[in-house]
């Protein structure tokens, strides 16, 4: 597993805690903190999956793997997402 997929997972894990560590009333404090975890879960996962689409997954290609996931900007995905959540993809 590559590190971007490993912080992914690592933070998904880490969101779904917070979610259950107080099941009768939860903290405001701790689900905002798993919604922001969960998110950048997400976003780490999409940059894993696709620079090893781009790059492969070659243990040679980590350098450009990598080198692209620095490309991704979080606006650039959201706007993205925007378009889809609308489904009105840009020519």
């Amino acid at each position: 597993m590559n590190p971007q997929a490993r912080l992914a997972n690592q933070l998904l894990r880490q969101a779904i805690g917070l979610a259950e560590q107080d099941p009768k009333k939860p903290l405001q404090a701790n689900l905002r903190r798993a919604v922001s975890s969960a998110y950048y879960a997400l976003f780490h996962l999409l940059v894993s999956e696709s620079t090893a689409q781009i790059a492969g997954t070659a243990p040679d290609n980590a350098r450009l793997r990598l080198a692209l996931s620095r490309a991704y900007a979080h606006g650039d995905m959201a706007m993205v997402a925007k378009w889809f959540e609308g489904q009105q993809l840009p020519d």
